[in-house]
């Protein structure tokens, strides 16, 4: 009996990490979803049919909820911290859900096959959202955190040379 190790579809990188702990752990759980998502469709490329539209269609609902709860978070996140990119993360993430809705829809009428090509197109997407889009918004956290701070030393600064 052989057994075949299969590297994973999308396999994290400690670099694309934003160093926000909730949002990074939705990341992993978004590219475990789709990892799980390529063993569907790679099983049913080796049987040469795809067997399985039901567990195909089931698990790109339960990865559209996914990203659904990651992006209401992320964005009420952004908006507590008055974000100026918002307005632009929230239309990357509103197209992204559209897409996703489209592509259930369609293969649960069956007018389109699930293809590795789109859940291709679905990994870069995220990757690319991750590292640009996200990171920015890390980075902007970082900023206003470092800023907030520097703010702290100073006013400590002031009341100690005042009382000194």
């Amino acid at each position: 009996m052989e057994i075949s190790i299969m590297k994973p579809f999308l396999f994290w990188r400690d670099d694309w990490l934003l160093g926000l702990q909730n949002l990074d752990e939705q990341h992993l759980e978004l590219a475990d979803a789709l990892n799980d998502l390529h063993l569907v469709i790679t099983h049913d490329i080796e049987e040469g049919q795809c067997r399985h539209i039901d567990q195909v269609s089931c698990q790109l609902s339960d990865l559209a909820e996914l990203a659904r709860r990651h992006f209401q978070g992320e964005e009420a996140l952004m908006q507590a911290h008055d974000y100026p990119g918002l307005a632009e993360h929230h239309r990357e993430h509103r197209l992204l859900m559209a897409e996703l809705q489209a592509y259930i829809r369609e293969i649960e009428a069956g007018s389109r096959p699930f293809s590795l090509a789109t859940l291709t197109a679905l990994k870069h997407w995220q990757i690319n959202h991750v590292i640009y889009s996200d990171k920015m918004f890390a980075d902007f956290l970082r900023c206003q955190s470092r800023s907030k701070n520097d703010d702290k030393y100073e006013t400590i600064a002031r009341v100690q040379t005042q009382t000194g």
